[in-house]
């Protein structure tokens, strides 16, 4: 028994080695440009090695997208009890916070996947499934608090999450390219001015 705990323990780390190499790889040669064989050489493995663990290049792209994706954190944009202006604040820190917070590395890793995206048909579907599905669910919620307290966005909840995704990840891109350009502060205070125009 304790055997087969080593066994699975040991997989998982030789899984996790493998996608932080990846993901290290992939930041800095592109998704395209990095082979099995440079992931197999980065973490000291064989090819066969990464093949036990991973079916094809592409398992292994969406592990390591899965394991390096942290979005801005949407629930003070749910909360009940503040008003939407205090809502945006609330959210407009917690994404200066992370974005000012965020490695050069996530930062190009993030673009890559951006670019990888754009040039793969499927994946870009995917992914816009994936956000598409995400965006609705937060907004059918966004609009439930909303009418609860009697305010509202100004402009359908839908459209009102895509314009903070768009804004989030413009700025992420700036900051990538500078990362002194805009503070955590500035950035809070953005998504304040922002509430003070839904008002």
């Amino acid at each position: 028994m304790s055997t087969s705990i080593t066994r699975s323990a040991q997989k998982q780390a030789t899984r996790a080695a493998i996608i932080e190499a990846a993901a290290a790889l992939f930041a800095r040669r592109g998704i395209d440009a990095t082979s099995i064989d440079a992931v197999a050489a980065r973490v000291g493995l064989t090819k066969g090695a990464v093949y036990a663990n991973f079916e094809n290049k592409r398992e292994l792209i969406e592990a390591v997208a899965e394991a390096n994706s942290e979005p801005a954190d949407v629930r003070p944009l749910l909360r009940r009890d503040l008003p939407l202006t205090e809502r945006l604040r609330l959210f407009g820190r917690s994404a200066g916070t992370l974005l000012s917070g965020a490695s050069t590395e996530r930062m190009q890793l993030d673009f890559e996947y951006q670019v990888y995206a754009k040039r793969n048909r499927a994946w870009g579907a995917k992914v816009r499934s994936s956000i598409r599905r995400s965006l609705i669910g937060l907004a059918v919620e966004f609009d439930a608090v909303n009418r609860e307290r009697g305010e509202k966005a100004p402009m359908p909840a839908e459209e009102f999450f895509d314009v903070l995704l768009t804004l989030s990840r413009g700025l992420a891109h700036q900051l990538a390219l500078d990362p002194d350009a805009i503070s955590a502060e500035t950035v809070e205070k953005l998504f304040v001015q922002l509430g003070l125009v839904c008002a």
